[in-house]
């Protein structure tokens, strides 16, 4: 009995995420669904993200004074969740952890288009992924399922029935805007992901002569990097990445905040245009100047 009440806390936990991006999205949508702001569904996109946090209100705090994030708080599948928002565009979703699931670590987790949860969610776990929660409709605004893929990195998938929206012609200041995997295995990554998604796949060198791979559907979408044998203890896991004006500036403001600078800006890592950093609770996230 306990075990199965623990499995549908997990459920509840794990979906409120996508009920709240398909909330944010439904409800940014809902007074206008010209072509102007809805776009049709673009498989491999990515569309949102969700915070987890072990400190949801220094979290809160931390991105509202370095981003500018502003929030409004609803209540998904009864429990709290946040949206982020720049004015009136909702960025990301927040929510603190469920204690009916024990202590987890606090991350960023992306959500990408598919036209077919179901079919998506089985591909993936007949490729070794495991579903954590899902597929299941969110009212009338769409259908989403979490997994955990081979080498245990978490990903959403969702269907928004309003279709994805638009990508704007320049990346939005202080919003997400870029993904970027890092796995120790870059063969395995590109099999699975190109096998659940239309991607085609570009390689280049990194600054560090490895190779960078770039996953792109009508346009690039993400970036896979294998990590230096030195890193082997970095778990595989999504980076998502936030357009600023000046990482180095960000950066240093980031400890005063109570987070914590991971990658400082350095020429020779993209000319210094990136800096990765952790939140209060732990969560990591890039700052990267765009253009690069």
């Amino acid at each position: 009995m306990k075990s199965g009440k623990r499995r549908f806390a997990a459920l509840a936990f794990v979906l409120s995420f996508a009920a709240g991006l398909l909330l944010a999205h439904g409800c940014s949508s809902s007074s206008s669904k010209s072509a102007a702001t809805v776009a049709p569904n673009q498989p491999g996109k990515f569309v949102w993200h969700t915070l987890t946090s072990e400190n949801l209100e220094a979290s809160k705090k931390f991105y509202a004074t370095l981003l500018g994030w502003q929030y409004s708080d609803t209540t998904v599948l009864g429990k709290k969740y946040t949206v982020a928002r720049l004015g009136k565009q909702p960025v990301a979703g927040m929510r603190g952890p469920d204690p009916e699931l024990g202590k987890t670590a606090s991350h960023w987790l992306p959500y990408i288009s598919s036209p077919d949860v179901d079919a998506t969610a089985t591909k993936a776990k007949a490729s070794g992924a495991k579903i954590l929660a899902g597929p299941v409709d969110i009212g009338t605004l769409g259908r989403a399922a979490v997994l955990a893929d081979p080498q245990g990195a978490p990903f959403g998938v969702v269907r928004l029935s309003a279709g994805d929206p638009a990508d704007p012609a320049q990346p939005l200041e202080n919003a997400f805007f870029w993904n970027e995997y890092l796995t120790h295995d870059l063969d395995a990554t590109l099999a699975f992901y190109n096998g659940l998604f239309p991607y085609e796949m570009t390689t280049s060198k990194s600054e560090e002569n490895a190779a960078y791979v770039v996953l792109k559907s009508d346009r690039p979408r993400a970036g896979v990097f294998r990590l230096p044998d030195s890193q082997s203890q970095v778990p595989a896991n999504w980076l998502p990445y936030v357009r600023v004006t000046d990482p180095a500036a960000m950066a240093a403001r980031v400890a005063g905040l109570g987070g914590r600078v991971l990658l400082e800006p350095n020429p020779k890592h993209r000319k210094g245009s990136l800096a990765i950093v952790a939140d209060p609770a732990g969560a990591v996230v890039a700052l990267q100047k765009y253009p690069f």
